[in-house]
């Protein structure tokens, strides 16, 4: 196996990933953990990564840091893992910066991050990087309907499988969305995590209104080191099943009007037409997420679940008359039938708001088989790479 390029830039560099399941809140907890750090008066940058091109994260992390100069890369058409050599590339040219820390934010869909990142990165780039903690993000609902098999699931074992594997790799699991629950039911579910997972250390968040996010980066901050909690046991054939049941599809849209569009009515109404579509043919959301950018400003909508609300962000664009829609949909059903779905709707949106609408790129699929060119168990290096299919 060839050994990966040497890096221009020196370090050391403290990185800081962020893992965790489909809608689970990362992109909102780097973007507050990323304003902290910058309080601080340290020099931050962002990769973000997805398995496929015009991703709504970048966008939305974009406009959330837009007043602070935080540099932003990506890395698509495949995760962190598979495409090493490209975060590699990416990680190079982010670094030109000058920068104390990096963020990370792997797929939603990743794990054997460690094996397959972390240790390549220790053994090959070692005085370039400071791991910082391994955390995983994990969303309440999520958790009750993967892990205590609580609530229906419309996504099969292997989509539980891939949601635990996360949390084993982890070194701290943080629980977010905590506003949304009791105390009582916060207190029950991190007293589940501690029994589930008793070598982790567990904090409750919420990104969304920073509570407990200074703790949360008090671990992140100190000299403890991370990425050492590597999956001994990981089946790949159920990993790449976990994935494969899911439709993946990434969509951008010009649209244009005579007159000012309401962009919250029209990112709504999108939303809510794919979502009633999905629950017809009784299709899991993994994640739904758009973002529209017009008059210089992004805006954007979430939704996680069959039952949910969109959510839309606090940010807003105004009426502008021309805008791009970017559509990033993770839903249990094939990827024909979720690109049919999508056109569909965006045509009946055209028609019914009366504007104007231009796919420009619109690509569904499921992602592939993941073969990572690095998986080690062991810090000693190539030696100790083992194939555990």
């Amino acid at each position: 196996m060839k050994k990966p390029r040497p890096l221009t830039v020196k370090g050391p560099v403290k990185l800081i990933f962020v893992s965790g399941f489909l809608g689970s809140g990362k992109t909102t907890a780097l973007s507050v953990l990323a304003r902290q750090l910058k309080k601080r008066g340290l020099r931050i940058g962002i990769i973000t990564n997805d398995q496929s091109g015009n991703l709504a994260d970048t966008v939305i992390l974009g406009q959330m840091l837009k007043e602070m100069d935080v540099p932003i890369e990506e890395v698509v058409d495949g995760c962190f893992c598979c495409k090493f050599d490209k975060l590699m590339d990416q990680i190079d040219k982010i670094l030109i910066n000058d920068l104390d820390i990096l963020l990370g934010e792997p797929v939603g869909s990743c794990t054997d991050f460690v094996a397959s990142v972390a240790r390549p990165m220790m053994v090959h780039y070692g005085d370039h990087f400071r791991f910082a903690p391994i955390s995983a993000i994990v969303d309440p609902g999520r958790m009750t309907e993967l892990l205590l098999k609580e609530t229906a699931s419309t996504f099969p074992e292997e989509v539980a499988y891939l949601f635990r594997k996360q949390l084993e790799e982890a070194e701290l699991i943080v629980l977010n969305k905590i506003d949304l629950f009791t105390e009582i039911e916060i207190a029950r579910l991190t007293a589940f995590l501690y029994k589930e997972f008793p070598d982790k250390q567990i904090i409750a968040v919420s990104a969304k209104y920073d509570i407990n996010i200074e703790k949360w980066l008090a671990v992140l901050l100190s000299d403890r080191s991370g990425a050492r909690s590597v999956l001994r046991q990981i089946d790949y054939d159920r990993y790449a099943r976990a994935e494969a049941v899911l439709g993946w599809l990434n969509a951008a849209v010009k649209i244009s009007s005579a007159e000012p569009i309401d962009s919250e009515r029209l990112l709504t109404r999108i939303t809510m037409t794919l979502r009633n579509e999905f629950r017809v043919k009784n299709a899991g959301i993994g994640h739904l997420k758009c973002s529209l950018t017009g008059n210089g400003k992004s805006m954007w909508v979430n939704l996680t679940h069959l039952s949910a609300e969109p959510i839309l962000s606090a940010e807003k664009i105004g009426h502008p008359t021309v805008c791009t829609l970017l559509v990033n949909a993770r839903v249990k059903i094939e990827p024909e039938a979720l690109e049919i779905i999508t056109r569909r709707s965006l045509h009946n949106l055209a028609e019914n708001l009366k504007i104007k609408l231009d796919i420009q790129e619109l690509r569904c699929f499921s992602p592939s088989y993941p073969a990572p060119p690095y998986r080690m168990r062991n810090p000693g290096g190539e030696k100790n790479e083992v194939d555990d299919q």
